[in-house]
C-alpha cells in the first residue's frame, strides 16, 4: 500500500499500528484468528489516538471485514473515500465488505466500487492493482451467481462471467514481476472459480458437463489452499462442497454420512484456525444435524451466535427448531 508522508505525529498511535501490522502479517501466514483480533485491536487503538491516521483506518477496515464485521468496515472505508485517501485500496475493500453482506443490493454496490477502484488505480498510476481488482470481480460474480436471488438465466450469466474472467486472469497475469501480488491474484481467482463451479453443479445439474463441475470446483479450491494453506476461505468452501455432495446422496445414507464427515473435517480445520467467524459454526451446526449429532449441533449454535457474521436470525431459528424437534428436514435448503 502506497504511503504519502509520515502517517501520524502520535508516537503511541504509530507504535500500535506497527504492532497491528506485525499481527496482521503473521495472521496471513498462520490463519490464526487470535492474531487477527489482536491486529484489529491495535489498529483500533491507533485510530482512536489519531483519527486522521488513514493507513491505520484502512488496515482496521480490512481486519473488520475479515472478522465478518462488514458494517463497521464500510463506515471506516467511506470516511477514507470522502477524504480521497488511499482511494484504490479503499474502493477494493469496500467492494469486498459489500460482497460479504450477501445481499443483492450489496452485490451491485460492490460492482460499482470495483469500477471506481479501476478508475482510481489508473488515475493514481496504480496499474499494479488492476489484476487484483479483477480477481475480486471474479469472486463477486461467483458469489452473486451462487447466493444471489437472481433468476436462473441471470445466475447462469454471473457464473459464466466468473469462469470467463477467472480463466483469463490465470492464463495472462500482468503482475508477473511481483511474486506477492501474483500469489494474491492466483489465490483469489482459484478460490472464486472453485465457488463458481460449486454453484454451477448445485443449480444446473442437468446441463452437459455438469458431472465434472464439482470435481473442477475441488481442483480450484485445492489450488487455493495450497497457495495459502491456512486460509479459512477455501476450507469453508470445501466444507460446503462436500455438504452439497452429501445432500445429493440421500438415497445412500452411508455415502452421505461419509461425505458429511469429510465436510466436517474441513470446517473443523477452519474453526481451529479462526473461531471468531460465525459461518463455520453455522456450517458445523448444519452438518451435525444431518448426521444426528445433536449435542455438537446445539453447542455450534451457542458458539456461532456469539460471533459476527451474515447468518440471519431466521436461519438460526430454523436450526434451533430442527434441534429441538430432532428433525433434519427443517434445515433443507440452508447452506
Amino acid at each position: 500500500m502506497a504511503h504519502k508522508d509520515f502517517p501520524t505525529k502520535d508516537a503511541d498511535a504509530f507504535s500500535s499500528f506497527v504492532q497491528g501490522r506485525a499481527f496482521f502479517q503473521s495472521y496471513l501466514g498462520t490463519g490464526q484468528g487470535e492474531e487477527l483480533t489482536q491486529a484489529r485491536d491495535r489498529f483500533a487503538s491507533a485510530t482512536a489516538r489519531d483519527p486522521q491516521f488513514d493507513i491505520a483506518k484502512l488496515y482496521l477496515a480490512v481486519t473488520q471485514t475479515e472478522l465478518r464485521d462488514s458494517d463497521a468496515a464500510i463506515l471506516a472505508l467511506n470516511e477514507l473515500v470522502a477524504k480521497q485517501s488511499y482511494l484504490p485500496e479503499a474502493h477494493v475493500q469496500l467492494a469486498y465488505a459489500h460482497i460479504k453482506r450477501y445481499l443483492n443490493t450489496d452485490y451491485q454496490e460492490a460492482e460499482n466500487e470495483l469500477n471506481r477502484a479501476v478508475e482510481a488505480s489508473k488515475g493514481g498510476e496504480r496499474s499494479d492493482l488492476i489484476d487484483l481488482i479483477e480477481a475480486y470481480r471474479v469472486f463477486l460474480f461467483a458469489v452473486r451467481g451462487g447466493r444471489g436471488t437472481d433468476e436462473g438465466p441471470k445466475k447462469r450469466q454471473y457464473l459464466n462471467n466468473a469462469l470467463t474472467l477467472g480463466n483469463k486472469l490465470l492464463q495472462d497475469p500482468s503482475a508477473r514481476d511481483n511474486a506477492e501480488k501474483r500469489l494474491a491474484v492466483q489465490f483469489e481467482v482459484n478460490n472464486a472459480l472453485g465457488i463458481a463451479y460449486l454453484w454451477l453443479g448445485q443449480w444446473f445439474p442437468g446441463e452437459p458437463g455438469a458431472a465434472k463441475w464439482w470435481d473442477q470446483s475441488e481442483t480450484h479450491l485445492d489450488v487455493a489452499l495450497k497457495l495459502r494453506p491456512n486460509s479459512v476461505r477455501p476450507l469453508q468452501n470445501l466444507g460446503l462442497l462436500y455438504m452439497l455432495r452429501g445432500d445429493r446422496q440421500q438415497g445412500k445414507p452411508e455415502e452421505a454420512r461419509h461425505l458429511y464427515a469429510t465436510a466436517k473435517e474441513f470446517v473443523s480445520r477452519s474453526l481451529k484456525l479462526n473461531p471468531f467467524d460465525q459461518y463455520p459454526h453455522f456450517q458445523m451446526a448444519l452438518l451435525s444435524i444431518k448426521n444426528g449429532d445433536w449435542d455438537t449441533a446445539t453447542s455450534s449454535v451457542s458458539s456461532g451466535k456469539l460471533q459476527k457474521g451474515s447468518v440471519s436470525d431466521e436461519k438460526w431459528k430454523l436450526i434451533s427448531k430442527a434441534i429441538t424437534n430432532k428433525e433434519p428436514s427443517l434445515i433443507s435448503g440452508l447452506r
